[in-house]
Protein backbone atom coordinates (compact mmCIF):
# COMPACT_ATOMS: atom_id res chain seq x y z
CA UNK A 1 0.00 0.00 0.00
CA UNK A 2 1.18 3.60 -0.87
CA UNK A 3 1.91 5.59 2.28
CA UNK A 4 -0.07 8.31 2.98
CA UNK A 5 -0.43 11.56 5.50
CA UNK A 6 -3.27 13.49 6.62
CA UNK A 7 -5.39 14.34 9.70
CA UNK A 8 -8.56 11.97 10.19
CA UNK A 9 -12.04 14.08 9.61
CA UNK A 10 -15.37 13.17 11.30
CA UNK A 11 -17.80 13.66 8.79
CA UNK A 12 -21.56 13.23 9.13
CA UNK A 13 -23.19 11.46 5.93
CA UNK A 14 -27.20 10.86 6.31
CA UNK A 15 -27.87 9.55 9.82
CA UNK A 16 -24.30 8.21 11.08
CA UNK A 17 -21.34 9.88 11.34
CA UNK A 18 -18.51 8.14 9.55
CA UNK A 19 -14.45 8.40 9.93
CA UNK A 20 -12.87 9.54 6.46
CA UNK A 21 -9.28 9.55 6.33
CA UNK A 22 -7.84 12.99 3.87
CA UNK A 23 -5.09 10.53 2.14
CA UNK A 24 -2.55 12.45 0.62
CA UNK A 25 -0.57 9.67 -1.63
CA UNK A 26 3.01 9.92 -2.12
CA UNK A 27 4.18 7.36 -4.15
CA UNK A 28 2.38 4.70 -6.94
CA UNK A 29 2.38 1.44 -5.24
CA UNK A 30 -0.24 -0.60 -5.74
CA UNK A 31 -4.22 -0.15 -5.18
CA UNK A 32 -5.01 1.54 -2.52
CA UNK A 33 -8.49 1.21 -0.47
CA UNK A 34 -10.04 4.39 0.17
CA UNK A 35 -13.67 5.81 1.26
CA UNK A 36 -15.21 8.43 -0.88
CA UNK A 37 -17.76 10.68 1.22
CA UNK A 38 -21.15 11.33 0.09
CA UNK A 39 -21.90 14.44 -1.92
CA UNK A 40 -26.16 14.21 -2.06
CA UNK A 41 -27.44 14.86 -5.67
CA UNK A 42 -30.76 15.38 -6.39
CA UNK A 43 -32.40 12.75 -7.80
CA UNK A 44 -30.36 10.21 -6.67
CA UNK A 45 -30.79 7.99 -3.80
CA UNK A 46 -27.49 7.52 -2.39
CA UNK A 47 -25.75 5.27 0.93
CA UNK A 48 -26.09 6.81 4.09
CA UNK A 49 -22.01 6.42 4.65
CA UNK A 50 -18.94 6.58 2.32
CA UNK A 51 -18.71 4.60 -0.81
CA UNK A 52 -15.97 1.69 -1.12
CA UNK A 53 -13.58 2.59 -3.70
CA UNK A 54 -9.88 1.63 -4.90
CA UNK A 55 -7.18 4.33 -6.04
CA UNK A 56 -4.42 3.57 -8.28
CA UNK A 57 -2.00 5.18 -9.39
CA UNK A 58 0.25 4.72 -12.46
CA UNK A 59 3.54 4.28 -12.52
CA UNK A 60 5.65 7.54 -12.48
CA UNK A 61 8.05 6.85 -14.90
CA UNK A 62 4.71 6.98 -17.27
CA UNK A 63 3.38 8.85 -19.99
CA UNK A 64 2.35 11.78 -16.64
CA UNK A 65 5.83 11.46 -15.68
CA UNK A 66 5.54 11.59 -12.01
CA UNK A 67 2.81 15.12 -11.76
CA UNK A 68 -0.67 15.08 -11.22
CA UNK A 69 -2.59 12.43 -13.10
CA UNK A 70 -5.71 12.33 -14.69
CA UNK A 71 -8.02 9.58 -13.75
CA UNK A 72 -10.60 7.74 -14.74
CA UNK A 73 -13.71 6.15 -12.53
CA UNK A 74 -14.29 2.34 -13.74
CA UNK A 75 -18.05 1.62 -12.95
CA UNK A 76 -19.00 -1.82 -12.46
CA UNK A 77 -21.90 -3.96 -13.90
CA UNK A 78 -25.15 -5.36 -12.23
CA UNK A 79 -23.25 -8.05 -10.84
CA UNK A 80 -20.87 -5.73 -8.40
CA UNK A 81 -17.50 -6.07 -8.56
CA UNK A 82 -15.44 -8.61 -10.83
CA UNK A 83 -11.87 -9.82 -10.91
CA UNK A 84 -12.18 -8.70 -14.99
CA UNK A 85 -12.05 -4.82 -14.05
CA UNK A 86 -8.41 -5.84 -13.18
CA UNK A 87 -7.75 -5.98 -16.75
CA UNK A 88 -9.23 -2.38 -17.57
CA UNK A 89 -6.89 -0.90 -14.21
CA UNK A 90 -3.70 -1.75 -15.72
CA UNK A 91 -4.57 -1.32 -19.10
CA UNK A 92 -6.00 2.10 -17.81
CA UNK A 93 -2.38 2.74 -15.80
CA UNK A 94 -0.68 1.70 -18.97
CA UNK A 95 -1.66 4.75 -20.70
CA UNK A 96 -1.29 7.10 -17.67
CA UNK A 97 -4.03 7.47 -16.03
CA UNK A 98 -5.10 6.70 -12.22
CA UNK A 99 -7.42 4.50 -11.38
CA UNK A 100 -10.45 5.27 -8.97
CA UNK A 101 -12.29 2.16 -9.28
CA UNK A 102 -15.84 2.82 -7.81
CA UNK A 103 -18.04 0.39 -5.76
CA UNK A 104 -21.65 1.04 -5.54
CA UNK A 105 -23.59 -1.74 -4.07
CA UNK A 106 -21.88 -2.49 -0.90
CA UNK A 107 -22.47 1.05 1.05
CA UNK A 108 -26.39 0.07 -0.12
CA UNK A 109 -26.01 -3.44 1.02
CA UNK A 110 -26.49 -4.98 -2.14
CA UNK A 111 -24.78 -7.42 -4.22
CA UNK A 112 -26.25 -7.33 -7.67
CA UNK A 113 -29.13 -5.76 -9.49
CA UNK A 114 -29.29 -8.24 -12.57
CA UNK A 115 -32.18 -9.73 -12.74
CA UNK A 116 -35.50 -7.48 -13.53
CA UNK A 117 -37.20 -7.54 -10.42
CA UNK A 118 -34.19 -6.61 -8.46
CA UNK A 119 -32.70 -3.48 -11.19
CA UNK A 120 -35.19 -0.89 -9.94
CA UNK A 121 -33.11 -1.61 -5.98
CA UNK A 122 -30.18 0.95 -7.65
CA UNK A 123 -30.56 3.05 -11.04
CA UNK A 124 -28.35 4.38 -13.39
CA UNK A 125 -29.27 7.80 -11.78
CA UNK A 126 -29.18 6.59 -8.44
CA UNK A 127 -25.29 5.52 -9.74
CA UNK A 128 -24.84 9.01 -11.40
CA UNK A 129 -24.85 10.76 -7.81
CA UNK A 130 -22.21 8.15 -6.81
CA UNK A 131 -19.90 9.28 -9.97
CA UNK A 132 -20.13 12.68 -9.05
CA UNK A 133 -19.16 12.30 -5.09
CA UNK A 134 -16.48 10.52 -6.28
CA UNK A 135 -15.48 13.12 -9.19
CA UNK A 136 -15.67 15.84 -6.07
CA UNK A 137 -13.74 13.47 -3.64
CA UNK A 138 -10.65 13.42 -6.53
CA UNK A 139 -10.47 16.86 -6.90
CA UNK A 140 -9.58 17.31 -3.86
CA UNK A 141 -6.43 14.45 -4.17
CA UNK A 142 -3.07 16.21 -4.59
CA UNK A 143 -1.98 13.73 -7.34
CA UNK A 144 -5.12 13.90 -9.51
CA UNK A 145 -5.42 16.52 -11.92
CA UNK A 146 -9.17 17.66 -10.83
CA UNK A 147 -9.43 19.26 -14.39
CA UNK A 148 -9.26 15.74 -16.46
CA UNK A 149 -11.64 13.42 -15.08
CA UNK A 150 -13.48 10.92 -16.75
CA UNK A 151 -15.62 7.45 -16.44
CA UNK A 152 -15.58 4.04 -17.96
CA UNK A 153 -18.07 1.95 -17.40
CA UNK A 154 -19.43 -1.73 -18.68
CA UNK A 155 -22.82 -2.66 -18.77
CA UNK A 156 -25.15 -1.00 -16.10
CA UNK A 157 -21.59 1.04 -15.18
CA UNK A 158 -22.20 1.72 -18.89
CA UNK A 159 -25.71 3.05 -18.61
CA UNK A 160 -24.39 4.88 -15.98
CA UNK A 161 -21.85 6.76 -17.54
CA UNK A 162 -24.51 7.47 -20.19
CA UNK A 163 -27.03 8.75 -17.46
CA UNK A 164 -23.92 11.11 -15.68
CA UNK A 165 -23.84 13.27 -19.10
CA UNK A 166 -27.13 14.92 -18.83
CA UNK A 167 -27.30 18.33 -18.26
CA UNK A 168 -28.07 18.88 -15.60
CA UNK A 169 -25.33 17.31 -13.95
CA UNK A 170 -23.58 19.88 -15.97
CA UNK A 171 -25.11 22.74 -14.70
CA UNK A 172 -24.50 21.62 -11.33
CA UNK A 173 -20.92 21.12 -11.57
CA UNK A 174 -19.94 22.64 -14.62
CA UNK A 175 -16.78 20.89 -16.49
CA UNK A 176 -16.11 18.56 -13.40
CA UNK A 177 -16.21 15.86 -16.10
CA UNK A 178 -14.33 15.63 -19.10
CA UNK A 179 -15.42 12.26 -20.93
CA UNK A 180 -17.30 9.38 -20.81
CA UNK A 181 -16.89 5.81 -22.33
CA UNK A 182 -19.82 3.37 -22.10
CA UNK A 183 -19.67 -0.40 -23.24
CA UNK A 184 -23.01 -1.96 -24.17
CA UNK A 185 -24.53 -0.05 -21.68
CA UNK A 186 -28.31 1.51 -23.03
CA UNK A 187 -28.28 5.28 -23.94
CA UNK A 188 -31.61 6.47 -23.46
CA UNK A 189 -32.72 9.96 -23.35
CA UNK A 190 -30.96 11.99 -25.88
CA UNK A 191 -33.05 15.05 -25.02
CA UNK A 192 -31.37 15.38 -21.41
CA UNK A 193 -27.91 14.97 -22.84
CA UNK A 194 -25.17 17.64 -22.15
CA UNK A 195 -21.66 18.34 -23.82
CA UNK A 196 -19.78 16.01 -22.53
CA UNK A 197 -17.69 13.88 -24.99
CA UNK A 198 -19.50 10.30 -24.91
CA UNK A 199 -18.23 7.17 -26.75
CA UNK A 200 -20.54 4.27 -27.05
CA UNK A 201 -18.90 0.77 -27.88
CA UNK A 202 -21.31 -2.57 -28.61
CA UNK A 203 -22.02 -5.32 -30.74
CA UNK A 204 -24.92 -5.39 -32.91
CA UNK A 205 -25.99 -8.95 -31.29
CA UNK A 206 -26.18 -7.47 -28.10
CA UNK A 207 -29.78 -7.60 -26.59
CA UNK A 208 -29.21 -6.91 -23.10
CA UNK A 209 -30.78 -3.73 -23.36
CA UNK A 210 -29.89 -3.62 -27.04
CA UNK A 211 -27.18 -1.07 -26.79
CA UNK A 212 -26.39 -0.86 -30.32
CA UNK A 213 -29.72 0.10 -31.22
CA UNK A 214 -30.14 2.77 -28.63
CA UNK A 215 -26.90 4.45 -28.55
CA UNK A 216 -27.27 4.90 -32.61
CA UNK A 217 -30.44 6.52 -32.24
CA UNK A 218 -29.34 8.47 -28.82
CA UNK A 219 -25.85 10.02 -31.38
CA UNK A 220 -28.06 10.29 -34.26
CA UNK A 221 -30.62 12.54 -32.20
CA UNK A 222 -27.51 15.36 -31.06
CA UNK A 223 -26.39 18.59 -31.50
CA UNK A 224 -22.84 19.09 -33.24
CA UNK A 225 -21.92 20.61 -30.26
CA UNK A 226 -22.45 17.65 -28.58
CA UNK A 227 -19.76 15.16 -29.40
CA UNK A 228 -20.36 11.32 -29.35
CA UNK A 229 -18.65 8.08 -30.87
CA UNK A 230 -20.28 5.17 -31.23
CA UNK A 231 -18.51 1.81 -32.63
CA UNK A 232 -21.06 -1.21 -33.33
CA UNK A 233 -19.27 -4.51 -33.69
CA UNK A 234 -21.11 -6.86 -36.14
CA UNK A 235 -22.28 -10.36 -34.69
CA UNK A 236 -20.62 -9.34 -31.11
CA UNK A 237 -22.49 -10.03 -27.99
CA UNK A 238 -22.44 -8.54 -24.08
CA UNK A 239 -19.04 -8.86 -22.39
CA UNK A 240 -17.05 -8.89 -25.72
CA UNK A 241 -14.42 -7.14 -24.22
CA UNK A 242 -13.82 -8.96 -21.16
CA UNK A 243 -10.41 -11.60 -22.03
CA UNK A 244 -11.61 -13.91 -19.00
CA UNK A 245 -14.95 -15.09 -21.00
CA UNK A 246 -13.58 -17.17 -23.69
CA UNK A 247 -16.72 -19.27 -23.59
CA UNK A 248 -20.23 -18.13 -24.42
CA UNK A 249 -22.32 -18.06 -20.74
CA UNK A 250 -25.39 -16.24 -20.15
CA UNK A 251 -26.77 -14.48 -17.75
CA UNK A 252 -30.51 -13.45 -17.45
CA UNK A 253 -30.68 -15.34 -20.76
CA UNK A 254 -28.55 -12.49 -22.50
CA UNK A 255 -25.56 -14.53 -24.31
CA UNK A 256 -21.90 -12.84 -23.28
CA UNK A 257 -18.46 -13.77 -25.12
CA UNK A 258 -14.82 -12.35 -25.47
CA UNK A 259 -14.36 -11.45 -28.95
CA UNK A 260 -10.91 -10.50 -29.21
CA UNK A 261 -10.99 -8.64 -32.67
CA UNK A 262 -13.86 -6.38 -31.15
CA UNK A 263 -12.02 -6.37 -28.06
CA UNK A 264 -8.47 -5.27 -29.48
CA UNK A 265 -10.07 -2.40 -32.06
CA UNK A 266 -12.13 -1.20 -28.90
CA UNK A 267 -9.83 -0.74 -26.55
CA UNK A 268 -7.84 1.40 -29.09
CA UNK A 269 -10.73 3.56 -29.33
CA UNK A 270 -11.02 4.24 -25.78
CA UNK A 271 -7.24 5.17 -25.73
CA UNK A 272 -7.58 7.40 -28.76
CA UNK A 273 -11.04 9.11 -26.79
CA UNK A 274 -9.43 9.43 -23.98
CA UNK A 275 -6.16 11.14 -24.72
CA UNK A 276 -8.26 13.29 -26.87
CA UNK A 277 -10.21 14.76 -23.60
CA UNK A 278 -8.15 13.50 -20.90
CA UNK A 279 -4.72 14.05 -22.39
CA UNK A 280 -3.22 10.66 -21.34
CA UNK A 281 -0.91 8.33 -23.40
CA UNK A 282 -1.75 9.17 -27.35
Amino acid sequence: MAPWHGNAILRRTGRWPVLVLALALTVAAGPVSVSVPVTQVPGSRQPDRPYDATLTLPDSTGPSGGGRFPVVILLHGCGGESPSQRFWIDRLNGWGYAVLRLDSFSARGVTTVCAPALQPLVTATDRSGDVLSAALWLRTQPQIDGARIGVLGDSHGGGTAVTVTQLRYERLYPGLLRAAVAYYGPCRAPELHGTVPLLALAGDADTWGFPARTCTAFAAALRPDQPMTVKVYPGVVHAFEVPTGIRMRYNEGHPMQYDAAAAEDSYAQVKAFLARYLGGAS
